[in-house]
């Protein structure tokens, strides 16, 4: 079932697909730690099935876990998993595994065009050495119906791939308290980096034995059966729909605290205020 699943996928994704990577692009997305190249256990099992490669050593060499700003609350930070940078599958700017390549990739520009922020993101310090945004972009209107519904699965995936690996659809951290311990761990550091962040999240959740839970997780992708589980989930209207209005209004916080994590009843969209 996933075969024809990641097969449709791969002619959704095809349908007049006319941009190609300029020559003179070195492949800064690939490079730059800063930016972020989210993976889903979706990504994991195409990889694996394309590398003949177990998913938990494609996590293991290529991946880990990680922290995006949440874009509706920038006090919160979103758990997930990233490609490792620069990316082990780049070789001479070229990427050995295109085909089966993670969605948010494949994505990458045209999503971004189609969302009329391409103008925005180009004045982006972090976006100057891409030669691709320095162009017009031009998607046929088929192109861009087919880009639609490729990003609607991807946060299909993307939900469900929570929902396995975190027991929610979107695992949503207070950065206060990690902040703070930021803070006293380099009182010289200016500027607080995400990949800071990252590795005292990651001692965290390593002290917790909660890494050790996510891996055991994706160690079972590679069987069948499990496969199959996530397959009639992710075709399960009804699972789908709960998981992605969970996902898009998460109600709980997470703080991880000295020996634990806590979860707090907390909304990222407060409610709105009326002056009468």
């Amino acid at each position: 079932m996933l075969n024809n699943y990641f097969q449709h996928q791969a002619h959704i994704f095809d349908i007049e697909c006319n941009f190609r990577c300029p020559d003179d692009c070195n492949a800064p997305g690939c490079r730059k730690v800063d930016i972020i190249v989210e993976v889903t256990i979706f990504d994991l099992i195409r990889l694996g099935r394309f590398l003949n490669t177990p998913a938990y050593h494609l996590f293991s060499q290529y991946c880990h876990l990680g922290l995006m700003i949440c874009e509706d609350n920038i006090r919160y930070k979103r758990l997930l998993i990233k490609m490792k940078k620069p990316c082990l599958f780049l070789s001479e700017n070229q990427c050995v595994v295109h085909d089966a390549k993670p969605l948010n990739c494949k994505l990458f520009p045209e999503l971004y065009h189609i969302k009329g922020v391409l103008p925005k993101l180009s004045k982006n310090p972090l976006f100057y050495t891409f030669p691709c945004l320095k162009e017009p972009i031009v998607i046929s209107e088929k192109r861009i119906k087919a880009l639609t519904k490729l990003r609607r699965m991807s946060l299909r995936e993307q939900a469900l791939s929570h929902e396995y690996l975190f027991g929610v659809p979107s695992f949503v951290i207070d950065e206060k308290p990690l902040r703070k311990k930021l803070r006293r761990n380099h009182p010289k550091h200016q500027n607080i980096s995400l990949q800071d962040y990252d590795k005292l999240l990651n001692k965290l959740l390593k002290s917790y034995s909660y890494i050790e839970n996510v891996l055991e997780k994706i160690s079972r992708l590679d069987a069948e059966s499990e496969r199959k589980n996530l397959f009639e989930k992710l075709s399960d209207h009804v699972i789908m729909e709960h998981l992605m209005e969970k996902m898009v209004r998460p109600m709980v916080v997470h703080r991880l605290e000295r020996d634990d994590i806590k979860q707090l009843k907390r909304s990222l969209h407060p409610p709105a205020i009326y002056f009468t």
